[in-house]
């Protein structure tokens, strides 16, 4: 099932004149050293992913990964308690973590489920598996992950009741129908620390009278509909932060 996954995703994702590459001769562990170029590993420094794989986050283009990566660290550096406990939903190949690798005082869960950029993160940070855990959700998703086996409104984040200080989800609400994006805000409450926050983009560009409108690949909502979204799950407060690579930001919290 993995196989043909990584298949489907390199015929998406490879530039022009690559489609006929083979990624079934490519093994998992080696699948971030298909590159042009490879960059090396820096001492004490965490790997930068490969073009396909930055491409499955968002962006291919190297400086765009790594800018808006670095945005989002600076943002979430404003909101961290000591030693917080961060929870990043939709963490795909590393783009925020690796910004975060910097802070000693943090711990860090990252969830995706695009296997091929959990099982890289796992061996990009294995220096730091003491406080950096990735986790592979296997949830279906027609435009993701077509042959996943777990509906995203039956998936339990592992992680226990009331132990993060933030949960990060930079470009996950922009993928999400209501249902889902209903079940995660629940998730969310339930696992944020008394006083603790979520940070989460938005794509609101939706004709009068709507309320959602896309495909997975985009999706836009009413901003004041989701607000009501958050407040029913729980998520009382909200701070307006503003826009982050063209994506409209909020602080929410219990």
């Amino acid at each position: 099932m993995l196989r043909g996954l990584l298949t489907r995703v390199a015929a998406r994702t490879a530039p022009r004149g690559e489609r006929g590459f083979d990624l079934e001769a490519v093994p998992l562990a080696d699948l971030h050293h298909y590159d042009e170029p490879d960059l090396p590993v820096q001492p004490g420094g965490v790997a930068v992913p490969n073009r396909r794989l930055r491409a499955s986050a968002g962006t291919a283009d190297l400086a765009m990964f790594l800018g808006i990566g670095e945005a989002w660290a600076h943002l979430v550096g404003r909101y961290l308690p000591a030693a917080p406990a961060v929870l990043d939903l939709g963490c795909g190949c590393g783009k925020l973590a690796r910004f975060l690798a910097l802070d000693p005082r943090l711990s860090y869960l990252g969830v995706d489920l695009f296997a091929p950029s959990i099982l890289w993160c796992r061996r990009a940070f294995a220096e730091r598996a003491d406080r950096f855990r990735f986790e592979h959700f296997n949830g279906r998703s027609p435009f993701f992950n077509p042959d996943g086996d777990v509906a995203v409104t039956d998936y339990r984040l592992p992680t226990a009741d009331g132990s993060i200080d933030l949960v990060v989800c930079g470009s996950l609400f922009t993928h999400l129908f209501e249902d889902d994006a209903r079940h995660y805000l629940r998730e969310i409450a339930r696992v944020l620390k008394p006083g603790g926050g979520a940070i989460l983009s938005l794509h609101v560009d939706v004709a009068a009278g709507q309320t959602y409108a896309g495909t997975e690949g985009r999706v836009d909502v009413d901003e004041a509909y989701f607000l009501s979204m958050c407040r029913d799950a729980g998520l009382t407060s909200h701070e307006a932060v503003g826009l982050v690579y063209g994506q409209r930001v909020h602080l929410i919290r219990a």
